[in-house]
């Protein structure tokens, strides 16, 4: 999934808009999310005009984002374009507007919203950020994926029965 949205924006030429490669990315990113999911349990959504796929059963959408820098845990990853209304809708409105200071958000709505987020590394992960101002500017949940390096060890695996076999857990004295 990662591959199409970073081997799209590589499609841009100068002759192409600033923003080609970014447009690209999203598109390509949108497709491959799409192409991989949307089936019997997953379907296409475009509710609050944010392209994203759905799980009625789960209450779960996820959407496409291409970022700045993901996978670290020291920042929270930027969109390259700024969200719109219907993203801040979609994710859940501040009980208060947004006055009285949150420590961490609340979804207003049944459906868990997560995006997609990968960087033009291709680090990649699952987020569910908290958007406001047409930015992300915390997250409330945060999966890492895969940090772009082709040799992280990080594999996504289409195989829902795959588990991690070989855990040890590292146990130390405090």
């Amino acid at each position: 999934m990662r591959d199409a949205a970073l081997s799209e924006s590589a499609n841009a030429t100068a002759f192409h808009a600033a923003n080609a490669a970014g447009t690209f990315s999203y598109h390509g990113g949108t497709w491959a999310l799409r192409d991989l999911f949307v089936g019997d349990d997953w379907v296409i959504d475009r509710a609050d005009g944010v392209e994203t796929i759905k799980n009625e059963r789960l209450k779960i959408k996820v959407a496409f984002s291409n970022v700045d820098l993901a996978c670290n845990s020291f920042h929270v990853p930027k969109p390259r374009t700024k969200k719109g209304a219907g993203a801040e809708r979609a994710i859940g409105a501040d009980l208060f507007g947004g006055e009285l200071p949150q420590y961490a958000t609340r979804q207003s709505s049944e459906w868990r919203f997560y995006y997609l987020m990968i960087d033009h590394d291709g680090a990649a992960e699952l987020t569910s950020p908290v958007v406001k101002g047409g930015t992300f500017i915390a997250a409330t949940e945060r999966i890492y994926l895969t940090s772009g390096a082709s040799d992280d060890g990080i594999k996504i695996s289409d195989d829902p029965t795959d588990v991690a076999v070989e855990f040890e857990p590292q146990i130390a004295r405090k």
